[in-house]
């Protein structure tokens, strides 16, 4: 009978720790919904037409796209992160452009 007792009590625990796992599931695709919904949609059309599977998946929910254009996104994502990183490295420094014109010096009589 106690070991009756103990295999109920083991299938109660599996039964609440695989609601425990599909709860978290859902809430982890929640989290990635709302994350792709916040990327502005111009944002997500170019990664997605960079991505090869069309600009407008950009326009579509997270749940409409399958493991394999998420996969193609991640993939170009982590591309296209590689290159904005250089590009930041090859940004910096440079000329300051002047923001005003060089001065004339005819009108005031200076020789320049």
């Amino acid at each position: 009978m106690a070991i009756h007792s103990q295999q109920t009590h083991q299938d109660i625990a599996y039964t609440h720790l695989t609601h425990a796992y599909i709860m978290l599931a859902g809430d982890k695709e929640s989290v990635r919904a709302g994350r792709w919904n916040g990327i502005p949609p111009r944002d997500r059309q170019m990664l997605a037409h960079m991505a090869g599977i069309g600009s407008k998946k950009g326009d579509t929910t997270l749940q409409s796209l399958n493991a394999l254009e998420r996969g193609k996104l991640h993939c170009e994502a982590r591309r296209l992160i590689k290159q904005l990183e250089i590009v930041l490295r090859c940004a910096q420094g440079g000329e300051l452009p002047s923001q005003f014109p060089a001065a004339g010096h005819e009108s005031d009589g200076i020789a320049a």
